[in-house]
């Protein structure tokens, strides 16, 4: 019974990452002016090559991750940061996605494509 909930909530997790990646990234586009879509680039690619660089790619170092994130993300909603805001839930999204693997290729081809095109060609390298 516990092995069919957990693969359940893995298949809905996937789905929803794969969905809020790009609903996300629209959001931004028809709220924010455009100048402001380069600055959420690259405080994503930013935030994401930090992460990399902080927390190591094991259970204990992903969930450390999103913990900070998800920290950053409170505080940047406090402070009505809308770049900030965007830039961590990308993060947090590409942080889970890595964590899922393959089966976010979607999510995390999203997020890459995003930065490549607002980012001026960075892109985040997955491991």
């Amino acid at each position: 019974m516990f092995k069919i909930f957990k693969a359940w909530k893995k298949a809905t997790d996937v789905r929803r990452l794969n969905k809020d990646a790009p609903i996300i990234i629209e959001h931004a586009r028809q709220t924010l002016r455009p100048e402001r879509m380069p600055e959420i680039a690259k405080a994503t690619a930013e935030h994401l090559e930090r992460s990399h660089k902080i927390f190591e790619p094991t259970s204990v170092g992903l969930k450390r991750a999103i913990l900070e994130y998800q920290r950053l993300h409170q505080e940047a909603r406090r402070q009505r940061d809308d770049v900030s805001l965007t830039a961590f839930t990308l993060v947090q999204i590409y942080i889970r996605a890595e964590d899922y693997g393959e089966v976010c290729r979607p999510a995390l081809d999203t997020i890459n494509a995003f930065l490549a095109e607002w980012g001026h060609g960075n892109t985040v390298d997955t491991k």
